[in-house]
């Protein structure tokens, strides 16, 4: 029936829905297969994927799906301080789910339609910690409501499709020296500067040469920023 999703979906089951990503050549491709995996679960009327960069709060659209169709979302570039319902999700790392009120008080036109949007769920992309993405879930004609196990089994779902887009890391950006990606990849993984001076056997001056060094290449403001180009690279 519909309105079956996910929180009766096993995190194995999950996983093998997703395992086929692995073997598509493109993220557009990754990307596609992931948003026809959720409209399986047939509980809501339109999903689309965001690109996400922390700084400026902004989210890029990629891609949509609604009765069966994909479309390019493209032509979409969002400040997310205009929209608290997914900046929140986006910060906090967790799905949240809003319906009524919310969506016309804290929602942009954007998401005014002649038929009013019911609730809108929204599932945050997070590699090591740090939101690269995210799904929005649109009820239009129909609604369902979620408990609190089932906002954390798609935050689950956000994790393993962050891992989804992780997993091809070991290309280098086109930007950087072999030894500025070695940097880079460090600092995705979490790793402080003293960390990286002890893996790389480097002085912590050298190393933070090499971070300054990756930020002015890639444009990025700080370490988080050049973090979220990485990652973001392919999508």
């Amino acid at each position: 029936m519909k309105g079956v999703i996910a929180m009766q979906i096993s995190t194995w089951a999950l996983e093998e829905k997703l395992s086929n990503c692995v073997h598509l050549h493109t993220q557009e491709e990754k990307i596609c297969h992931i948003l026809h995996v959720l409209d399986e679960l047939a509980f809501c009327d339109a999903i689309s994927f965001f690109r996400y960069s922390p700084i400026g709060y902004v989210g890029e659209g990629i891609a949509g799906l609604q009765d069966g169709q994909l479309q390019s979302l493209s032509y979409i570039r969002d400040d997310l301080r205009s929209l608290p319902i997914v900046k929140n999700a986006v910060e906090k790392r967790k799905t949240t789910f809003h319906e009524g009120r919310e969506i016309i008080t804290l929602m942009s036109s954007r998401y005014h339609r002649s038929v009013p949007l019911k609730a809108l769920l929204v599932i945050p992309i997070v590699v090591n910690n740090m939101t690269i993405a995210y799904i929005c879930c649109e009820f239009i004609k129909k609604l369902n409501h979620f408990k609190d196990n089932e906002l954390e089994q798609f935050t689950l779902f956000g994790r393993l499709i962050g891992e989804l887009f992780i997993q091809p890391q070991t290309i280098a950006h086109p930007k950087l020296s072999p030894r500025e990606n070695q940097v880079l990849r460090a600092l995705a993984n979490g790793l402080s500067t003293k960390e990286l001076t002890n893996l790389l056997s480097l002085s912590e001056a050298t190393v933070k040469q090499y971070i300054k060094s990756v930020l002015v290449k890639l444009g990025a403001k700080n370490r988080t920023h050049a973090v979220s180009i990485y990652l973001g690279q392919n999508l």
